[in-house]
């Protein structure tokens, strides 16, 4: 397969970090015949900020996915020609974010609670199923309004569906708020759910989610959750299992698809002890979505290798007596490896029955 990927670097110590996706997309093309067009796309700061100019955003809507060693969706990193300043997510038009809590291996300590649960489930974000707004009165909703983006709705249900027929084939939809969202979301389910009857969809609330986030992740597979929800579920399972400095985030919109952290920051960490794994797990979401899982899995085994040796803990910043690229160097050659990649123990990690997305 031939992949065109914008790769935009972090002024501090994020092209450190974006070298070690490098060595393992070499890897990949060595090890299973795939050819990678790579190019650093130009970024310069302002006002405390990291800004795109107009060639690199023109360069993200030419290639085939962006990966990023810094959020894209929190700050204005483009100011358009209206001059409005927007995330690289609103300029490229991105209709869903993916957030997937990935399993770990046993060397890893997660919170207590969670050490004996094999926890995998996705998370999806609709960032374009429309405008939603409630009038309330003393906390409480009075009437709403709903402006519905129909297609929008279609898009994103079609590709929770299909990421769940390749996992666990469970689907859990976080009720919205309001009775004309509500009925659409319903509608649309009503509809598309017939062309998946392998799935097995459910209809919960908010707090019924919420709940069960925290007393039985285990047994969560997909989740669908509006604009406000979605966050909220992120955030909940960061601060859950303390796993922030190592997973991914996707951004997906017509025809291009964007790959970050779920939390970045190299303001305050030494030169060359940044732990590179949430963005190499950002080449493995990458992979996945491009229908690459033999890849994909390649990248998280070398990653569960990686934590056997304790080169890597749930910190932003590695253990002595490691490097950043040290790291890069041993899973970019586990990945070559096939012989040591066979003997992983992949007892948390099987992407041989689910994918990422």
């Amino acid at each position: 397969m031939n992949l065109n990927i914008a790769l935009l670097a972090h002024h501090d110590h994020g092209i450190e970090v974006m070298n070690q996706v490098v060595k393992c997309l070499h890897a990949i093309e060595e090890n299973y015949n795939h050819h990678f067009s790579l190019s650093f796309l130009p970024s310069f700061k302002r006002q405390n900020s990291v800004w795109l100019n107009e060639d690199a955003i023109l360069a993200c809507k030419k290639s085939d996915a962006v990966l990023s060693s810094f959020s894209l969706n929190k700050e204005p990193y483009y100011k358009n020609k209206n001059g409005n300043f927007v995330s690289l997510t609103a300029a490229l038009d991105c209709y869903s974010t993916i957030s997937p809590i990935l399993p770990f291996p046993k060397q890893i300590s997660v919170r207590t609670g969670f050490e004996n649960k094999i926890i995998d489930f996705v998370i999806f974000t609709a960032l374009k199923s429309g405008h939603y707004q409630a009038d309330t009165i003393n906390g409480s909703l009075v009437t709403d309004t709903y402006y519905s983006n129909t297609q929008g709705v279609h898009q994103l249900f079609h590709l929770a569906f299909k990421t769940a027929k390749n996992r666990n084939q469970n689907l859990t939809v976080s009720l919205p708020n309001g009775p004309a969202k509500l009925a659409l979301w319903e509608k649309t389910l009503n509809e598309i759910s017939l062309s998946y009857p392998m799935i097995r969809v459910k209809l919960i609330s908010f707090e019924e989610l919420i709940k069960q986030l925290i007393k039985a992740p285990e047994n969560l597979d997909c989740i669908f959750a509006d604009e406000i929800q979605g966050p909220v579920l992120q955030s909940q399972s960061k601060v859950l299992f303390g796993l922030q400095n190592l997973l991914p985030l996707a951004h997906t919109g017509l025809g291009i698809n964007i790959f970050e952290p779920l939390s970045t920051s190299f303001l305050t960490i030494k030169q060359g002890v940044s732990n590179p794994i949430a963005l190499i797990y950002s080449l493995a979401l990458l992979l996945s979505r491009f229908g690459l899982h033999e890849e994909a899995r390649a990248i998280q085994l070398a990653i569960d290798k990686a934590s056997e040796r304790g080169m890597f803990t749930l910190e932003r910043t590695l253990p002595a007596p490691f490097n950043c690229n040290q790291l890069g160097d041993f899973i970019a050659a586990a990945i070559i490896d096939s012989e040591d990649i066979g003997v992983i123990n992949d007892e948390n990690i099987d992407l041989g029955k689910s994918t990422i997305i």
